[in-house]
């Protein structure tokens, strides 16, 4: 099984398919419960089903929300209530896959779709303490504890995930295996969840 390492870092938006008089659309919302919106440089919209989701937006929920984007290539992001994560990179073409999102707060679930079906796939979530690398995989991340820390958990994958930070780096490379990002620390050993953890972790985005 191969390990894959992503740096950290910022790329422009680019999707292929719009024109450069058109704003950049990356992804639509199949589904919204209560407040979801989008936030830009021109403002705050909200959205609902079957809404475009454009480049260097910040999707966020309220309050007992949830909203599901599906990519243009197939991935799907899930967002559980008071979360916040910036588009800040999505292409998917014949000649270049690549992905960075940024979460702010609260907590995500991700299925990948195309992107990551090439021999050096770069898709990564940056966290306020940490970078997740993703090769292919579903995984659940987020604000677990109610506090500052992320806690990352693998859900189903044919290959590794890499959480890493300043500190170090932790694989994980089975399924039900997490870790746990603190500021100022390496990430915790990869160690088994148990079900009552991985229940709450599946709540945080379960939709209805």
């Amino acid at each position: 099984m191969k390990k894959v390492y992503l740096l950290v870092c910022i790329f422009t938006l680019y999707n292929p398919w719009a024109t450069a008089s058109e704003p950049n659309e990356v992804a639509k919302t199949i589904l919204t419960q209560k407040q979801v919106s989008a936030d830009s440089s021109n403002g705050q919209r909200l959205l609902k089903r079957g809404d475009a989701v454009f480049a260097n937006e910040t999707v966020k929920t309220g309050e007992h929300a949830r909203a599901i984007l599906r990519f243009y290539e197939g991935t799907q992001l899930t967002l559980g209530a008071d979360t916040a994560m910036h588009l800040a990179n999505f292409v998917a073409n014949e000649t270049e896959k690549k992905a960075v999102l940024n979460f702010t707060q609260g907590a995500f679930r991700i299925i990948t779709g195309s992107i990551t079906q090439t021999d050096s796939p770069n898709f990564q979530v940056n966290t306020p303490i940490g970078t997740i690398g993703i090769r292919g995989t579903e995984f659940w991340g987020g604000n677990l504890n109610n506090d500052d820390s992320v806690d990352v958990l693998l859900i189903n994958s044919e290959h590794t995930l890499v959480v890493s930070n300043e500190f170090g780096s932790v694989v994980l490379d089975q399924a039900g295996l997490g870790t746990t990002l603190k500021a100022g620390q390496a990430p915790s050993a990869a160690k088994k969840w148990g079900a009552a953890k991985v229940q709450k972790a599946v709540t945080a985005t379960a939709t209805e």
